[in-house]
C-alpha cells in the first residue's frame, strides 16, 4: 500500500510539474479521490483496532492525527512564506499568491480571519472553492472558474485545501466507520444521493463539485471503510458484495458527475480498479519495510511540492521541459526525506508514546501499520 500511495503522491506532483514527458499520467482528481479511499480505510482500521469505541478517546484520535498532519504542513508554510521574502528582495518577480494578495482591496475583519486562520490552523481551505470576495465579503460563489475573486489563488499551500476534507472526515469517522458494514453502506448511499440531487436538482456538477466538496466525498471515504471490513470479514461473501457494490455505485456517480468522453471513463475505471485493490495491497504489503518507508514519504512529497517547484523555477538553474521537471522530482523526493526525519518522525514517536499511556496493557501486543507513522501495537488476536 505504501508504494501505490507514493506513486499517487509523485504523480500529483508530475501534473503539478506540467506533464513534462508531454503526456498525463494520473489525473489529479483521481489521485486525490484514491487518496481519500485509502485514509477511509486506514482511519477504519485504526479506530476499530487502536482506540476503544470510549468517549475519551475521542480527543486522543482527533488530537493524534491532527498532530500527524499539523508538523508537516507548517514547516512547509513557514518555509514558502521565507522564500517568498527571499525572492520578493532578490528579484522583481513574486510568488503566485504573494501577487494575489496584494492585488486585494480592503477585506472585512471577518473575511481576514478566514483566510487567514484556515490557511495557519489547515482546516477549511477547501471552503475556497464554494466563495468569493464581494465589497471584502465571503460570498456564495458556485463556480469559482467564474468567480470575481478565486479565493484559492490566495493559498500559500495551493494543494492544503484537501488536507481540510480529510480532517473533516477525521471528524466522523469514529461515529461511522466502527459501525457494521450496512450501516457504513447507508451513509454512502446518502452521500451519493446527494451528489446527484445537487447535479440533477441544482445543476452543481463538475469541479468543484465533483471532488471538493466533503458531504459528496464521504462516499468515497467510506469506500476504504467497506474494504477495511473485506480485510476483516468474518463473513467474507457478505461484506464482498457490499464493497463491491458500493465501488460500481461510486463509479457510476463520479462518471455522471464530472463527464468529459473517453477519458473520464478510463480515470473512473483506474479508480474503481485502485478501490478494490486497497484490502489486498494491504494484505501484501503490510510486513514490507521498504513499502512502508515509501508510504511514509508520500504526505511530505504531496504537501512540499509547489514549494520545490517554486524554488526551482526561482533559481532556474534547470531550465524547462524534462529537465526541469525530473529535477522537481528528485528535488521533491529529497526534501520530503528531510521532512520526514526531522519533523514527522520526531512528532510521530510523541504520538505513539501518547497512545501508549492513554492503552498501556498494549505494550505486549502485535504490530500493524498506520498511514504516515511507525509501527504501532494491536492486541494479540
Amino acid at each position: 500500500m505504501g508504494s501505490f500511495r507514493f506513486i499517487l503522491a509523485m504523480s500529483v506532483v508530475y501534473g503539478h510539474a506540467g506533464d513534462f514527458f508531454g503526456f498525463p499520467l494520473i489525473p489529479g482528481d483521481t489521485a486525490v479521490q484514491a487518496f481519500y479511499a485509502i485514509s477511509g480505510f486506514y482511519m477504519a482500521l485504526v479506530l476499530n483496532e487502536k482506540y476503544r469505541p470510549e468517549s475519551s478517546t475521542y480527543f486522543l484520535f482527533i488530537t493524534n492525527r491532527f498532530t500527524r498532519l499539523f508538523p508537516v504542513y507548517v514547516a512547509v508554510l513557514v518555509l514558502t512564506l521565507l522564500l517568498a521574502f527571499a525572492v520578493s528582495q532578490l528579484s522583481s518577480t513574486q510568488l503566485p499568491f504573494v501577487t494575489q494578495w496584494r492585488a486585494l482591496s480592503p477585506l472585512a475583519w471577518s473575511s481576514d480571519v478566514f483566510l487567514l486562520g484556515s490557511q495557519l490552523l489547515m482546516w477549511g481551505q477547501d471552503f475556497y472553492f464554494f466563495l468569493t470576495l464581494k465589497a471584502g465579503a465571503l460570498v456564495f460563489w458556485p463556480d469559482f472558474h467564474t468567480a470575481p475573486q478565486r479565493l484559492d489563488t490566495l493559498l500559500v499551500i495551493p494543494q492544503g485545501w484537501t488536507l481540510g476534507l480529510e480532517f473533516s472526515f477525521y471528524l466522523i469517522a469514529p461515529f461511522i466507520v466502527r459501525r457494521p458494514p450496512a450501516t457504513i453502506a447507508i451513509v454512502l448511499a446518502a452521500s451519493l444521493v446527494l451528489r446527484l440531487i445537487l447535479q440533477f436538482g441544482l445543476g452543481y456538477y463538475g469541479d468543484p463539485w465533483s471532488y471538493r466538496f466533503f458531504p459528496s466525498e464521504v462516499a468515497v471515504f467510506l469506500v476504504g471503510a467497506l474494504g477495511y471490513r473485506v480485510y476483516r470479514s468474518r463473513d467474507p461473501g457478505v461484506d464482498r458484495t457490499v464493497f463491491l457494490a458500493a465501488i460500481a455505485c461510486v463509479g457510476v456517480a463520479l462518471l455522471v458527475n464530472r463527464w468529459h468522453g473517453l477519458t473520464r471513463v478510463a480515470s473512473v475505471c483506474f479508480l474503481v480498479m485502485s478501490f478494490g485493490l486497497i484490502p489486498f495491497l494491504f494484505r501484501t504489503t503490510k510486513h514490507r519495510l521498504i513499502d512502508r518507508h515509501l508510504g511514509e514519504l508520500s504526505y511530505p512529497i504531496y504537501v512540499c511540492h509547489f514549494l520545490v517547484i517554486w524554488l526551482l523555477d526561482a533559481v532556474a538553474i534547470f531550465g524547462t521541459g524534462v529537465s526541469r521537471g525530473l529535477a522537481i522530482l528528485a528535488t521533491t523526493i529529497a526534501v520530503s526525506c528531510m521532512l520526514y526525519r526531522w519533523v514527522d518522525r520526531p512528532v510521530d514517536e510523541w504520538r505513539q508514546q501518547r497512545l501508549k499511556a492513554a492503552r498501556p496493557e498494549r505494550a505486549a501486543s502485535k504490530v500493524i501499520q498506520e498511514p504516515g507513522v511507525a509501527p504501532v501495537t494491536k492486541p494479540a488476536e
